[in-house]
Order: C-alpha cells, then sequence, then structure tokens
C-alpha cells in the first residue's frame, strides 16, 4: 500500500514557512532519551507567608538547576548514533570533499535502484556528523528537493532510508534542522500508512525537529501532529510506544508546553493504561519522560494524573527500575514533580507504603544521577508542612542517611541532601535539636569555605539556625573555630554573602539590631506610637541625643512595618527564630554603606 501523499488542505506551503535569521541561530541545549525536564523546586526561605516562600523557592532554584539538568543527555537522536562503530581504523568524522559531494548526488539521482539505496545509507551515515561541504549541500544545495522526492515515490524502502537522512538532519543544529520542516508534511502523513518502520522513523524525525525550539513545535502541534501521534499509543510494537514518547515528551517542552492540548485528547489515560500492562523497563522509561513533562507545568495537569492514579503507577514502577541507573531518571523527575505540588501531593506519596523504603535506596543509588535527583525528591518531601509526614520521614532513618550523604560525598550531592535536612530544621526547634550537629558542623563549615555561593548560603543558614535557636551549640561552634569560616565570607566580593556574613557575626557577639518585641516586653513603650506619629521621646533619646524628631518620624513608620513582617514570620517559626529571621531580612532591605 502505497503511503498517502499529502493533500492540498491544509496548505502546507503556508504553514512552514519559516524566515531566514538574520543572526547566528543559537540550539536549545540537547537532552537525550532521558531528557531533561523542568523541574519544580520547593525550598524554605524569608518571605512574608508562606505562599510567597513558596513561589520565591521555585522562582530561583528552577532555573539555575535546571540548567544543570539539561545537560544529562540529548533530547535528539540520530539514527546511526548506537549502530555505527567507529573502530580505531576508522576516521570518526567525515572528510568529503566538493567532488565528493557531487557524486554523491549522482548517485541519488541514478537510475539504478540499488545505486540510489546506498547513497541513501550513506547520506544517513554522513549526516551523523557532517563535514563543512554536506552542510552546504543541504542548507543550501538540493539535497531536502531530491529527498522530497524519495517521499513522495512510491519505493517503501526509498522512502524509509530518506526519512532515516531527514532524522539526522533534524538532529543538526537549528541552521541545518531548519531544513527539514518542509518534509513535515510528508512525515506527519507517514503516520498514517501501513508500514510499521516507516511509522516509526517518521515519529523519530518528528521528534528531533521538536527538539528543535518552541517555534518548531508549535507548527508541529498547530498541524495536527499529536492526535495521530498519540493513536500509535496503540501499537503493540514496543519499539514505536518508545518512540512516539521520545517524540511526545518534546513536544510538552518549552516554556509554554501547551499541555491543554495533550489532555484534550486524553493523552494522560493513554499513558497511564501503558503503565499499569508494560513491564518493559525501556518503554516505561519513556513513558515517565512524558509524564515527567506534564506534571511540570501546572498543578491542575498533575492533580489530574494524580486523580487518574499516577502514585500507585509510579512506586510500583520504582523497584523495577532502581536497578538500571538512567532509566529510572524520569520516574524520579515525576516523582519530584508531584512531590513540589501542594503539600496534599506529599501525603498521597507516603501513604503508598513502600514509597520511602525505596527511596532510602535511590538517595543511596550507585548511579550519580539517580542519587542526585533523589535527594531533590526528598527536597520536596521534607518541605511540605505536614507534621504527619515529616514524623513518617524520620521514622524511617533519613535523618542519619542525609546526615551521611551531606558530610561525606561530593559537593554537589552533599548540597541536594544539605537542601532536606535545612528543611527539617525549619520545621521548629523539635526537629532541629534531633538533627546530629557534631557531625554536620564540620561540614556545613566546608560549604562556608567553599567557592560556590549556593553552598556558602547553606552554610551560613545552618549557622544561623544553631546560633539563634540551639543555645547549648556555642561551644561546639567555639571548638571548631566556625566564627573564622564566617568572617572569611565577610570578604567575598557577592555582596549578599558578606552582609550575611556580617549580620551573622553581629548576632554571634550579641551585637544584635533592636528587636521590636524585646524593646516591647523589656522598656513597656508603645512601638505604635501616640496619634500624632511619634515614637515616645524616651526611645527616641536612647537611640541618639542628637537625631532630630523628623528621622525619629520616619523610624516610626519603618517599626510600624517591621512588626507586620514579625507578625508573619512568628506563625511557622518561634520568637528566638523570628527575631533572627526579622534581622537578616532587615539588613537585606538596608543599603551596605548602612552604618548602625
Amino acid at each position: 500500500m502505497d503511503p498517502p501523499k499529502p493533500s492540498s488542505s491544509p496548505d502546507w506551503s503556508n504553514a512552514f514557512t519559516f524566515e531566514p535569521s538574520a543572526t547566528p541561530a543559537t540550539k536549545e541545549k540537547p537532552a537525550q532519551p532521558t531528557a531533561v525536564h523542568r523541574s519544580r523546586y520547593k525550598r524554605n526561605s524569608i518571605s512574608k507567608n508562606a505562599e510567597e516562600a513558596r513561589l520565591k523557592r521555585i522562582e530561583l532554584d528552577a532555573e539555575v538547576r535546571r540548567k544543570h539538568r539539561e545537560q544529562l543527555i540529548t533530547a535528539k537522536r540520530f539514527k546511526h548514533q548506537s549502530e555505527t562503530l567507529i573502530t580505531d581504523e576508522e576516521e570518526s568524522e567525515f572528510d568529503l570533499t566538493q567532488n565528493d559531494i557531487t557524486k554523491l548526488q549522482s548517485n541519488l539521482e541514478s537510475h539504478t535502484r540499488d545505486v540510489r539505496l546506498q547513497a541513501l545509507k550513506d547520506l544517513s551515515k554522513y549526516l551523523v556528523d557532517p563535514p563543512e561541504t554536506l552542510k552546504q549541500f543541504v542548507i543550501g544545495g538540493d539535497c531536502v528537493k531530491i529527498l522530497i522526492r524519495f517521499l513522495t515515490g512510491t519505493d517503501p524502502e526509498e522512502q524509509l532510508q530518506a526519512t532515516s537522512c531527514i532524522t539526522n538532519i533534524a538532529a543538526g543544529p537549528k541552521n541545518i534542522c531548519e531544513a527539514a520542516l518542509q518534509t513535515v508534511p510528508y512525515l506527519i502523513s507517514f503516520l498514517d500508512v501501513d508500514n510499521l518502520a516507516l511509522q516509526n522513523q517518521a515519529t523519530w524525525a518528528i521528534g528531533n525537529i521538536a527538539a528543535e525550539g518552541s517555534e518548531y513545535r508549535d507548527l508541529l502541534r498547530a498541524n495536527g501532529v499529536l492526535i495521530p501521534l498519540v493513536r500509535l499509543l496503540d501499537s503493540k510494537d514496543v519499539n514505536l510506544i518508545q518512540t512516539v514518547c521520545f517524540a511526545l515528551s518534546n513536544l510538552a517542552r518549552g516554556p509554554d508546553p501547551k499541555l491543554e492540548e495533550f489532555f484534550k485528547i486524553e493523552t494522560d489515560k493513554v499513558l497511564l493504561r501503558h503503565l499499569e500492562n508494560d513491564e518493559m523497563s525501556e518503554v516505561v522509561s519513556e513513558i515517565f519522560w512524558v509524564l515527567a513533562y506534564l506534571t511540570s507545568d501546572s498543578d491542575a495537569y498533575t492533580s489530574r494524573l494524580l486523580s487518574g492514579g499516577l502514585v500507585p503507577l509510579l512506586v510500583k514502577h520504582m523497584r523495577p527500575l532502581l536497578p538500571h541507573g538512567p532509566l529510572a531518571l524520569p520516574l524520579i523527575r515525576t516523582l519530584g514533580n508531584v512531590a513540589g505540588g501542594p503539600d496534599e501531593n506529599a501525603d498521597e506519596l507516603i501513604k503508598q507504603e513502600e514509597f520511602l523504603k525505596l527511596m532510602i535506596e535511590y538517595v543511596q543509588s550507585e548511579c550519580r544521577a539517580v542519587k542526585k535527583e533523589s535527594l531533590w525528591v526528598m527536597s520536596n518531601i521534607t518541605a511540605a508542612r505536614r507534621s504527619e509526614v515529616l514524623a513518617k520521614v524520620i521514622s524511617v532513618g533519613f535523618i542519619p542517611i542525609l546526615s551521611t550523604i551531606a558530610t561525606h560525598t561530593n559537593f554537589d550531592i552533599r548540597k541536594e541532601a544539605a537542601y532536606g535536612l535545612l528543611n527539617i530544621a525549619s520545621h521548629g526547634e523539635e526537629y532541629l535539636q534531633s538533627l546530629p550537629h557534631k557531625d554536620l558542623l564540620p561540614g556545613f563549615l566546608e560549604f562556608i569555605r567553599s567557592q560556590d555561593t549556593d553552598l556558602i548560603r547553606l552554610g551560613l543558614t545552618y549557622f544561623h539556625l544553631l546560633i539563634t535557636q540551639v543555645p547549648s551549640s556555642r561551644q561546639l561552634l567555639e571548638s571548631l573555630n566556625s566564627i573564622d569560616a564566617v568572617e572569611s565570607v565577610t570578604l567575598s566580593e557577592d555582596q549578599d554573602l558578606k552582609m550575611n556574613a556580617s549580620r551573622l557575626m553581629d548576632l554571634y557577639f550579641g551585637e544584635n539590631f533592636v528587636e521590636m518585641e524585646g524593646m516591647d516586653e523589656a522598656s513597656g513603650a508603645n512601638v505604635e506610637g501616640d496619634v500624632n506619629g511619634q515614637l515616645p521621646e524616651k526611645y527616641a533619646e536612647s537611640k541618639n541625643d542628637t537625631t532630630n524628631q523628623e528621622i525619629i518620624s520616619r523610624y516610626f513608620d519603618f517599626g510600624k512595618a517591621l512588626k507586620e513582617l514579625r507578625k508573619e514570620l512568628k506563625k511557622t517559626h518561634n520568637s528566638d527564630a523570628s527575631s533572627a529571621l526579622l534581622n537578616l531580612e532587615l539588613r537585606t532591605q538596608i543599603p551596605g554603606n548602612f552604618n548602625f
């Protein structure tokens, strides 16, 4: 059966018109089968309320940490990457002269079928790492025009080999990938042909095009690629299922993934059905990559997936995927996205009897990426404002495990464990006291002495918690010369770190900024002021006998705002911690050249 040719409706030529770029094309970070998938983070920080804190954590953490995850693997795949073995006797790069390109073109246009097929296979192989002459043949020559003649022909084998070439063109840089856009109508039409190999190859090419950028994804979606792709998920062929999920995950990427289109055609239900029935690790892994994207954009979509039974299916596949290292990454990413949503999501996860037990194994995985991502999941779990969640986390033994990781591995892994520990500590003095500070402090001091700003911030945060909420820690701090480490940060070129370190030294040596509540209780002064908006004269004189009344009046407005902020902080922190956090927040807002 011959594959259908694109019809005159819709007008594909208009749909896929791209203006040449006036500036050098930039390419998104590649991301491979384990492709990286937008993450959402849940951290604790000083904010006016819990929701603001959550949004702030997401905004600050997501961008930086997502960039690191985008380097795990490539989102585009070449046809011959895993099939072609390059030995010591072979060159890894092809050096094609212009005469070679001319001969290649002649063979592609030969009247002999075997010559044409061999030329197509050679072209596909060369396109994995094309020399400059071949790039020009693709961008400015007749390469794609010749390939389209094969796509519109009647020979299935030639169509397949030509589609393989398109797959590798689409896997190239943006200026090369753009040349493949004119083949999109043919690729989409191949999704409905009765030819499994051709369906698979066309899907592969579409996945590569979708990985290139949001404008490419928009055009693919606008021209109806989703419905035939999702329809292919009904196939019994596991290789095709994998490739379809690869394409779908790339279509769901980006800052505006338009996930409503996926849910409108019930892609979620089809994927969940596969998770119920499929056992092959490679297939399950690809399905979870799609779900990692579908859970990364909106709590509403995640909620729909949870209502459909996602959580038990996540836990069901945790044990089988654990020995497979990187194949477990999309499952972990999906877990992290779920845990990074409303606190109720963490409740749903820990209700699964095996979840926390399996997470203990995941955070101790021999696979570095799995270990790091799993620690991120636990930092989201421990950030949930649910006492029952934290109680279960502690009861299964996470504190000693996180403490060991936070002090005995590489810094990037230690950092992830430290987030989890600080989240536990932020729940109150009871939890902070439960941490093994004698073991943890040396590690956090190493953070402070490092050159990594994130690590330094974590170290300073831990130091701040100790001096404000663990009175008995003073002797331990002194025995390790902790203040010397903090003092070294006052020389940092990073102004935020420099100021925070200075404030912590003030706290350590008892030079605290005026604490509003303490002033109320000690002096009985009315911080609200009198009806004229003036602070009591006694307080004004105690600050500075020469300060004029106009400046004191301004202090009144400032103090009133501080009192409101303190009231918010006390909702989630005890009195001492609220005072300390208020000091830190206050000094962040005051110019560095201001002297108290």
